[in-house]
């Protein structure tokens, strides 16, 4: 009987330098463009400058999933509520609490795409003011900055049963790499919780700014001996200072029994982080029993991202295009989070004009998630 094998999108549309390993992996390098540093925040037109610093300056071109013609009230981050249920908008609510939960108010406008007016246009008017000198050598000639590259190199599969996808690199973990790059204020000096870390290229990202990065997966397939030979191999782009740990986490096993050493490490942890693991109802179901377990029990946490890719399918049924695994994942995490009657979180969608640092299609149907305590 045949085995159903799927492969990621991801190698068909990007040129990627590849070695077999002749264990039926491979070794592929994966190029990205280091962050821009800006020490001021500058804004035009309500309007981040900058935004194509990242692969698209390289490549000359903005991607064209990333143009925005929408007002600054399309930038900003949407909370999630079933469509068969009637709310008010809470935008202006969204972004008063990021205000309060961010250190710096650069990181605000970095997330949401917007700021209060006063800021903004306190911003409008430095943009205005203050030009950036023109740098020159010695023959009079200015100084062209180019952007600094780096690499990070992966070992995975290109293609693998169902059951064993986690071997290979889908898009939501480049989309969730890039949004760490350029929100690397945030998680400087931060502790960082993967779930479903895959071959682990995320957490090598991760592992660039945090002080401790903890990857998790269930042990099947070699993966967690993939993820440490993948953390050996890319070491020198880490942060010095940064601890990272591996080991076990498996979403059907409930919180009460993980290992008490693995308990002790989540307690320090500041945001948890996702990606491409929403592909299964059962395992989405126990994905969204873990996510609130550790939004109870962890007492530092501040976040959770999760990065994903809606797949479409059609259906005789609703005689349209749906994103089934989607659609479930928010249809089952409002059931769990209004179990007793009021949400105890908030389910925003993050605003996607932050720039693409690897080289990679950010196709419109990417989307990027944050879960957050309500009270905050």
């Amino acid at each position: 009987m045949s085995v159903l094998e799927v492969t990621s999108e991801l190698y068909a549309e990007a040129e990627f330098c590849s070695t077999e390993t002749g264990n039926g992996n491979a070794i592929s390098k994966f190029t990205f463009v280091y962050p821009n540093r800006r020490p001021d925040l500058d804004v035009v037109n309500g309007a981040q400058a900058g935004l194509s610093n990242g692969m698209e300056k390289r490549n000359g071109s903005v991607d064209r999933h990333s143009e925005r013609t929408e007002s600054i009230k399309d930038y900003e981050e949407e909370e999630y509520f079933p469509e068969e249920e009637s709310y008010e908008s809470d935008c202006d609510e969204c972004v008063s609490e990021f205000s309060e939960e961010q250190e710096e108010e650069q990181e605000e406008f970095e997330e949401t795409g917007t700021d209060d007016s006063s800021s903004n246009a306190s911003s409008q008017s430095k943009a205005t003011t203050k030009q950036s000198p023109i740098k020159l050598d010695k023959d009079g000639d200015a100084i062209v900055e180019r952007p600094r590259r780096g690499a990070i190199d992966i070992e995975h599969r290109k293609s693998t049963r169902l059951d064993l996808v986690g071997l290979q690199i889908w898009r939501g973990a480049l989309l969730l790499a890039d949004y760490i790059m350029h929100n690397e204020r945030k998680f400087k000096n931060s502790h960082i919780l993967e779930l479903g870390s895959g071959v682990g290229l995320t957490s090598i990202v991760a592992s660039m700014y945090a002080r401790e990065v903890i990857c998790t997966d269930i042990d099947i397939g070699g993966l967690l001996d993939l993820i440490r030979g993948n953390l050996q191999r890319n070491a020198h782009l880490a942060n010095p200072h940064c601890r990272t740990h591996v080991t076990e986490l498996d979403f059907k096993v409930s919180y009460q029994d993980y290992p008490r050493e693995l308990k002790n490490q989540l307690q320090h942890v500041q945001y948890v982080i996702a990606a491409d693991v929403i592909y299964d109802d059962d395992i989405t179901e126990a994905f969204v029993r873990t996510l609130v377990s550790l939004l109870l029990e962890l007492p530092k946490l501040k976040a959770i991202y999760i990065a994903l890719e809606k797949r479409y399918v059609f259906t005789v049924e609703d005689m349209e295009s749906v994103a089934p695994c989607y659609d479930y994942f928010l249809r089952y995490f409002q059931k769990r989070n209004s179990r007793f009657g009021v949400n105890r979180w908030k389910l925003i969608n993050v605003c996607m004009n932050f720039p693409r640092f690897f080289d990679y299609d950010k196709v419109k149907d990417l989307v990027l998630l944050k879960i957050c305590h309500a009270g905050k």
